[in-house]
């Protein structure tokens, strides 16, 4: 942005807060009488396929932060006294570098971590894994995705082959008549989203699974769709049930199922004891709605479209990627994935949360969702960067722990970029490895 003469020039960019990535022009703000300063560029909504021209809260108020005394402008060094000081661009760069060289030396390229996170765009996150396995030669690199995606993940690679969040264009939503969506309170935390399930509200087939009583789950109010209020704990005999009800009341795809899947049997004779009664004693969900539930899904698998999307709120517990699972399960069974009009997809809060694990932030993966431990992928990988495959590392049995390593036994060093790691850790565990860090360690940068 700038000034030519006294036109104001805008400039067209996106939010820079959750997955949807709202469109947003900025116009700079009007100077300031009694400072020297301007104020906070102006926000417009921009028309664009996820926000349609809107924004929410934490888009109209983004550019506040720019002028927020707590926002760090420059290279701040600890001292011995524990106070940041200013210190210049050089001398940062220089201390940085010179310790990872060191660290390199003393206790080879493993001694190096690096942690990327979600706020990353594509090219950061590919340039970021790119630097970390050639330039440092270290196989410990890793995003915060670990923590809020793993099951998601897993679940991906378990059924699919294949680590992919969202695999089609939100905006495919909104001609479905059928959407569920499992853990994922977007009325709250990403509300721009809500557009897109207006089409299945109108047509009665949203269905929100979440034991409160949430914003989006009041979406469904007045025939507009579904509510299931599971027992906390138990998302995972809910879809059980429902796949039960699916299978057993021949509601499955089964022309999708023979042409693209293996394993039905295995699936049918895992949910036959989740008939619909004793899937309502363990989740309190009456058999009545499950089997509703069940008829809406297929309908709308049948006819206008229809999606599963789950969230982090069935994640995120011990039987996270099993219910990850069964939600893909039942996508399947209902011949969704692959649809033009229907799919299967789990919901990303980070900005870039995708972006990271699709180019290379991954400690297990090379850009492109390619296994590391592929020969076919680590050639492929290794003809485009133009180097000899073996100077890509393997990954490590411990990679799932990168950020849990720090300390003088085992990560020395370990760069982050894009993610505060004090507090999403252990923020004990993370000051106490800082401190017992060797000389040389960069960790007062």
């Amino acid at each position: 942005m700038g000034r030519t003469g006294d036109l104001l020039r805008s400039t067209d960019t996106h939010c820079p807060y959750c997955a949807l990535q709202c469109a947003m022009t900025l116009t700079p703000g009007a100077a300031v009488e009694t400072t020297a300063a301007e104020s906070p560029p102006n926000v417009a909504g921009r028309e664009f396929p996820t926000n349609r021209g809107g924004l929410c809260r934490k888009g109209w108020t983004s550019t506040t932060l720019l002028q927020h005394p707590g926002r760090v402008t420059e290279p701040l060094l600890r001292g011995a006294d524990g106070v940041h000081r200013p210190v210049s661009w050089d001398e940062a760069l220089g201390r940085i570098a010179d310790a990872v060289r060191s660290t390199r030396r003393l206790h080879g390229p493993d001694g190096v971590g690096v942690f990327g996170g979600g706020g990353l765009t594509n090219e950061k996150a590919y340039q970021l894994g790119k630097f970390a396995r050639l330039a440092l030669g270290t196989s410990r690199i890793d995003y915060n995705g670990r923590f809020c995606m793993s099951s998601a993940a897993a679940a991906g690679n378990r059924s699919f082959g294949l680590d992919r969040g969202l695999p089609f264009p939100v905006a495919d939503l909104d001609t479905a008549a059928t959407i569920m969506l499992l853990g994922s309170n977007v009325a709250d935390t990403m509300p721009p989203f809500m557009v897109h399930l207006q089409g299945a509200r109108d047509a009665g087939g949203l269905i929100v699974v979440d034991p409160r009583r949430s914003a989006t789950a009041a979406f469904t109010a007045d025939g507009a769709g579904i509510h299931l209020q599971p027992v906390p704990a138990t998302d995972l005999t809910l879809l059980l049930g429902l796949t039960h009800i699916v299978i057993h009341e021949g509601l499955a795809d089964h022309a999708f199922i023979n042409a693209r899947t293996s394993g039905f049997e295995e699936i049918s004779r895992s949910v036959a004891g989740w008939w619909p009664e004793r899937a309502q004693s363990v989740t309190g969900v009456p058999a009545a709605t499950l089997r509703k539930t069940a008829r809406l899904l297929a309908a709308g698998a049948a006819g206008a479209g229809c999606y599963i999307l789950t969230g982090r709120g069935v994640e995120q517990h011990v039987d996270g990627t099993d219910t990850a699972t069964s939600a893909i399960n039942l996508s399947l069974l209902l011949g969704l994935p692959g649809s033009a009009r229907s799919g299967y997809g789990t919901l990303t809060g980070q900005g870039n949360g995708q972006g990271g694990r699709e180019h290379g932030q991954k400690a297990d993966q090379l850009p492109g969702y390619r296994k590391i431990t592929d020969p076919a992928a680590r050639k492929h990988v290794a003809g485009v960067w133009g180097v000899d495959e073996s100077l890509i590392p393997w990954a490590r049995p411990a990679r799932r722990r990168t950020p849990h390593e720090l300390g003088p036994a085992r990560r020395r060093a370990l760069p982050v970029r894009a993610r505060r790691q004090c507090g999403s850790l252990r923020p004990g565990r993370v000051r106490r490895h800082r401190r017992a860090a060797p000389a040389g360690f960069p960790g007062p940068l």
